[in-house]
């Protein structure tokens, strides 16, 4: 829930990732309607100048989270495959019970005209 994934099948990022002037994804879709300006360029001797963190790549002192999120994204990932699985399996189990009611009205019609010419409903 609180991590995002650029595209289906690629890896999931922290939420916080997104709109940090760092594209993760490979469109840049993470950097899209922000609504925030982009702050102003620093000078570089300004003493306030950091160090950018990349977000592509965790901070080595997250090495237990970067686990987690990748654990919960696979996760969320294996029981949408697990619902669509399922979802599919229903689908498919209506039809061909539908179909079956169906094949065995049509041979009782048959059946019945065979029998009495003339009456079928």
């Amino acid at each position: 829930p609180d991590h995002f994934q650029c595209t289906p099948g690629d890896p999931c990022f922290p939420l916080d990732w997104r709109c940090d002037g760092h594209p993760d994804c490979d469109d840049g879709e993470d950097e899209w309607s922000c609504g925030t300006a982009t702050a102003a360029e620093p000078s570089p001797g300004d003493p306030a100048v950091i160090a950018p963190r990349s977000s592509a790549v965790p901070p080595t002192d997250s090495a237990d989270q970067s686990s987690e999120w990748v654990s919960a994204c696979a996760l969320s990932s294996l029981v949408l495959l697990v619902i669509l699985v399922v979802a599919s399996s229903v689908a498919v189990w209506s039809l061909s019970k539908a179909k079956r009611r169906s094949d065995t009205s049509s041979l009782e019609k048959a059946s019945r005209e065979q029998l009495m010419p003339g009456k079928s409903q």
